[in-house]
C-alpha cells in the first residue's frame, strides 16, 4: 500500500504540515501513522522551495513532485502503477492518528461527515481512472472513499488551520505519542508511563522493554531509548541513542549516544556530538560537549568537559574544566585510561594527560603529563604567622 500526500500552503504562505506539531512537523506525525498502518510507499506533492524540508519528513525512497512540474501526472500514474492494494490520498493539512490510519488500511466503511481531505481508494482503479481523466480532484470524487469528520466527535482526523484547530492538534499529538507506548505496553513490552498527562513523546521515538518514564519526561526527534531504563523526572532527550539500563534524572541530552549502564544527572547537560561509554557516571552540574567518554569514567559534579577524548576509568575531581577555547579556535584535550584529575584542575587545550597520570588539586595544566606521572601546577603556599591577628589589632 502507498499514500499520495499533498502539502498545500495556507493563504499561500504557511505550510502547516511542515510546522512543528509537538516536537515534530505535522508531516512526520502523518507519515508515522500511515507507516504503522502498513502504507510503505509515498508520493509527496509540495512547493519546490519546501522540498528539502519535506524530504526530512518522509522515507528516502519517497517520490517528490513539485507544484507545476511538467510530468506531475505521469509521475503520479507511474507511482500508482507500482502499488498493490489500497492507496491513501491526503489533499489538505490534517493530523491523522493511528486509529484513522488503520481505518484507511482496513475494509470497513469510513466514517461519514464533513469532508476533511483524506481519501481511501484502490490503487489500480485510481490509476485506470487517471488514464482517461485529467482532473485529479474529479477522479477522487468519482472513485475514492472520503474519510468524514462528524461534528463534535474526534475520530482520529483533525483538519489543521491556524487558531483553535492547531491547539487541538497539539493535544491530540501529545495523546497519540503516549497511546503508541500504551499499545506496546498492552502487547507485553512493559513500558511504564507513570504520568501520561505530564509526559511527551514524539512520533519518531522508540522505547525499549521495561523502561520507566517518570513525570516531566520529554522525548523528541529521532530518539531511541533502550530496555530497562529510568528516564526522568523532568528530563528532555532529543535525537539521542540511549543504551540498556541507563538512568537519566532531571537532565537534558542532545544529539548524543549514551551506552548501557550509564547514569546521568541530576542537572546534567549533554550537548551535541558526545559519546558516553558504558557505566559512566555523569553527575550533578556536569556539562559535556563534543566529547568521547570511555567506559567506567566518573564525572561526578561541577565539571565541564568540552572537545575532549577521555579514556576508561578516569576520575574527574569536582570543579575540573577543560579550557578548550581561546576566543578564536577550539582545541581538544586527551586523557588516558585510569587517569586521576584532581579537584579544580584546569586542562588548557591542546593538552594530553597520559594513562594512569595524576594532576594535583588546583593545578592549571598547560603541558603534557606523561603516563603514571603527577603534575603539580600551582604556586607554593606561603604562611605568614600572626598576620590576621596583627591586622585585627591595627583596626581597633
Amino acid at each position: 500500500m502507498g499514500a499520495v500526500v499533498f502539502l498545500p500552503r495556507e493563504d499561500g504562505r504557511f505550510n502547516l504540515m511542515l510546522e512543528e506539531l509537538m516536537f515534530a512537523p505535522g508531516a512526520v506525525w502523518l507519515r508515522q501513522a500511515l507507516e504503522e498502518a502498513g502504507f510503505t510507499r509515498f508520493l509527496v506533492v509540495c512547493h519546490e522551495e519546501e522540498r528539502q524540508a519535506a524530504q526530512g519528513c518522509f522515507p528516502q525512497d519517497t517520490v517528490f513532485v513539485t507544484n507545476g512540474a511538467q510530468d506531475a501526472r505521469e509521475q503520479l500514474v507511474t507511482f500508482l502503477s507500482s502499488l498493490e492494494g489500497r492507496a491513501a490520498v491526503i489533499t489538505r493539512p490534517v493530523y491523522l492518528n493511528g486509529d484513522a490510519a488503520r481505518a484507511l488500511a482496513g475494509e470497513e466503511p469510513l466514517p461519514r461527515g464533513e469532508a476533511c481531505g483524506v481519501f481511501r481508494a484502490d490503487a489500480a482503479i485510481l490509476k485506470a481512472e487517471l488514464d482517461g481523466e485529467e482532473d485529479f480532484n474529479a477522479v477522487l470524487a468519482r472513485c475514492a472513499e472520503p474519510f468524514g469528520q462528524p461534528y463534535g466527535q474526534f475520530l482520529g482526523v483533525q483538519p489543521l488551520s491556524r487558531g483553535m484547530e492547531w491547539e487541538s492538534a497539539q493535544r491530540f499529538a501529545k495523546a497519540d505519542g503516549i497511546n503508541r507506548l500504551n499499545r506496546e505496553l498492552t502487547s507485553g513490552r512493559g513500558v511504564v508511563v507513570v504520568d501520561p498527562s505530564n509526559t511527551y513523546v514524539g512520533p519518531q521515538v522508540t522505547v525499549g522493554d521495561g523502561t520507566v518514564l517518570l513525570p516531566g519526561t520529554i522525548l523528541r526527534g529521532c530518539t531511541a531509548i533502550g530496555r530497562n531504563c529510568q528516564i526522568g523526572p523532568n528530563t528532555m532527550i532529543r535525537d539521542c541513542t540511549i543504551g540498556d539500563g541507563v538512568t537519566v534524572n532531571a537532565s537534558q541530552l542532545n544529539e548524543s549516544t549514551v551506552e548501557e549502564g550509564a547514569t546521568v544527572g541530576p542537572f546534567a547537560y549533554i550537548r551535541p556530538h558526545c559519546h558516553v561509554g558504558a557505566n559512566v557516571k555523569v553527575g550533578d552540574f556536569v556539562e559535556l560537549k563534543n566529547s568521547n567518554i570511555g567506559a567506567g569514567t566518573k564525572i561526578s559534579h561541577l565539571t565541564y568537559v568540552g572537545d575532549s577524548d577521555v579514556g576508561s576509568k578516569v576520575n574527574f575531581g569536582c570543579g575540573t574544566v577543560t579550557v578548550n577555547y581561546d576566543g578564536t579556535s577550539k582545541f581538544r584535550t586527551t586523557i588516558g585510561d585510569n587517569a586521576f584529575i584532581g579537584c579544580n584542575t584546569n586542562l588548557v587545550a591542546p593538552v594530553k594527560v597520559g594513562e594512569g597520570a595524576y594532576t594535583a588539586a588546583g593545578s592549571t595544566i598547560t603541558d603534557e603529563v606523561p603516563a603514571d606521572s603527577l603534575a603539580i601546577a600551582r604556586s607554593v603556599q606561603v604562611v605568614k604567622k600572626q598576620w590576621a591577628a596583627k591586622r585585627r589589632n591595627r583596626r581597633k
